[in-house]
């Protein structure tokens, strides 16, 4: 943990403890003249109680990546966090596959915060993201102006949300949310920001993804990474980070309580189709471009043999046999007995490889 960090969390812990009355001094308890003990609001359910609930699953809008809660998603400025959002926004809007790969659950209305960008901005960057006027597009709402937070914002998007309930809720950022002054307790007005934020989701059952921003400094971790202190990131319910590979494609971290970590090979197409696609799930990122067309290709037409492949790719046969190898060496795929090749049953995942033309958002 960063030195800055734990001087605010011991700074925030001492004001509790001097504002807490003291245990040492309150007066012990007494049994009552019937001998059982006296009586206390505390509440308590036993372990026995709990081990024979029945409790239901957390409900995904897309199922591994975003549940209803309260997401962080965070990445460096212009890398591209907008268009990810709004292209988010479009597809549950819509109800078709997230990235191009990843199934909508829910479906239905969205509300978008887009709080740093004017309308004619948000109109540009919808017509590259849908070619035709959509009837289903009326499911999308935008929201341009909002009061601070903690004074009077939560409020006014509570009664919007009583009064049009959304599958989710995009706020494009949370700084442009706060807009709190230099002076404020940077430890406790970090968590309760984002604790009345993941209020306002549970109280509405909704998905709220919250845009902010990286540090500056390198981090070992996509938590860690998170601008702000560790306040924030500990009222979230996911975090999402996203980052620059030296290659130009990018890496899209999640990590949350109700889910597996996952990673995300992503590219920024600026052709057609326009907008972010992914090229990679969990040990493909990081493949090379030849690598992952054979894992493209075998996943809609395996099994397949070298020379086959070699045609169907217009490359060197010698180049794909070789790449074959290393695939099989590394447990991506298979060779069946009469030399045909598929995806391993570990690497046969939906979320498919794809590329897409190369380029960076804007």
């Amino acid at each position: 943990m960063p030195q800055h960090d734990a001087g605010e969390v011991e700074s925030a812990a001492r004001r509790v403890l001097m504002a807490a009355p003291s245990i040492v001094d309150s007066p012990p308890a007494t049994a009552r003249p019937n001998g059982k003990p006296p009586a206390t609001p505390l509440q308590a359910v036993d372990g026995l109680t709990l081990f024979r609930a029945e409790y239901t699953d957390p409900e995904p809008v897309i199922d591994g990546l975003l549940f209803r809660g309260v997401t962080v998603f965070a990445g460096r400025p212009k890398i591209g966090k907008s268009w990810l959002t709004l292209s988010l926004a479009r597809d549950v809007a819509l109800g078709v596959r997230f990235l191009g790969r990843l199934p909508v659950e829910k479906a239905g209305r969205v509300v978008y915060l887009a709080l740093e960008e004017p309308q004619s901005r948000t109109c540009s960057r919808l017509r590259k993201l849908v070619s035709t006027a959509d009837p289903a597009l009326g499911n999308l709402h935008f929201i341009y102006r909002v009061k601070p937070l903690l004074t009077g914002g939560a409020a006014e998007l509570d009664a919007y949300l009583t009064a049009h309930p959304a599958e989710l809720v995009v706020i494009d950022t949370l700084l442009a949310i706060v807009r709190a002054g230099n002076n404020r307790d940077v430890l406790r007005s970090d968590y309760n920001e984002m604790n009345v934020l993941r209020q306002l989701a549970e109280k509405h059952r909704t998905a709220m993804v919250v845009v902010h921003h990286l540090r500056k400094a390198i981090a070992e971790t996509g938590l860690d990474a998170v601008a702000g202190t560790t306040g924030l990131t500990a009222a979230a319910d996911a975090v999402w980070t996203i980052k620059r590979l030296p290659g130009g494609d990018f890496l899209l971290d999640i990590t949350g309580r109700e889910m597996e970590d996952r990673t995300y090979g992503l590219k920024f197409g600026a052709g057609e189709p326009f907008g972010w696609r992914i090229i990679g799930e969990g040990p493909e990122v990081g493949l090379t471009e030849e690598r992952q067309e054979i894992l493209e290709l075998l996943r809609d037409e395996a099994p397949l043999k070298p020379a086959k492949m070699a045609a169907m790719l217009r490359k060197n046969a010698v180049t794909v046999r070789r790449l074959l190898q290393k695939l099989h060496a590394d447990g991506f795929v298979q060779k069946n007995r009469d030399g045909g090749y598929c995806l391993s049953a570990v690497n046969a995942s939906p979320h498919a490889v794809n590329s897409v033309n190369a380029g960076g958002p804007k």
